[in-house]
């Protein structure tokens, strides 16, 4: 399964478009979510899972796994990224006004996503249904992490920041030809609101499934 969240261009906008009847179904219900924070590695060991705010001597590391991420997503034709957008110039922007956090796994960084309350232009006739949002950008996780529940978790974590910081919902996009992320979203109980189309991608990779989901603790 391909755990990488949609793409929010950073500072531009195109067009918006239809809604459309999701083809993803199951949902893990919130009690599950406390049996995955203690994932047992390979080895039978109980492996030790944060959330942190990531630092600056951690931006390596990211672009090191961002650039797996992409070399794995790009050689299974997913265009999801380009060189414009995450940059190393992003990630550092989102570092120096706090947004940006890792997600650790055994003091090893095994992924990174921006949390902030900016949302893309293109979400401006999306049928929201939800408020006091937080939104996640530019979620990833490590190829090599990848299979082993990480994803469950490290979503959770970001929604139980969001409570904690006194939102009351998580939004986000997702790119639709990621069926593995779009259908994880959906599994732990996110709901599809519309579709946007950023035509400064490659015809054919322009759409981008909304989500959004009610935070709770």
């Amino acid at each position: 399964m391909l755990i990488y969240q949609g793409f929010q261009q950073a500072k531009g906008s195109e067009r918006n478009g239809n809604e459309q009847i999701s083809p993803y179904n199951g949902c893990i219900p919130d009690k599950h979510y406390k049996e995955l924070h203690k994932l047992i590695d390979k080895q039978g060991n109980s492996m030790n899972i944060q959330l942190r705010q990531a630092t600056e001597e951690q931006i390596d590391t990211i672009m090191d796994v961002y650039i797996r991420c992409k070399h794995d997503l790009d050689e299974k034709g997913l265009l999801q990224w380009n060189d414009h957008y995450p940059s190393r110039e992003y990630f550092e922007e989102e570092l120096g006004d706090g947004n940006l956090y890792v997600l650790m796994v055994d003091d090893e960084l095994a992924g990174s996503a921006t949390l902030n309350e900016w949302q893309s232009p293109e979400w401006s006739d999306i049928p929201w249904k939800l408020g006091n949002e937080w939104v996640i950008h530019a979620l990833f996780l490590d190829p090599l992490q990848q299979g082993n529940g990480l994803g469950t978790v490290f979503m959770k974590k970001c929604e139980e920041l969001a409570g904690e910081k006194g939102y009351e919902s998580i939004r986000l996009d997702a790119y639709s030809r990621n069926t593995g992320a779009n259908a994880l979203y959906e599994k732990i109980g996110y709901e599809y609101r519309g579709s946007v189309y950023f035509t400064s991608k490659p015809e054919g990779h322009q759409e981008y499934r909304c989500y959004e989901k009610e935070v709770t603790l």
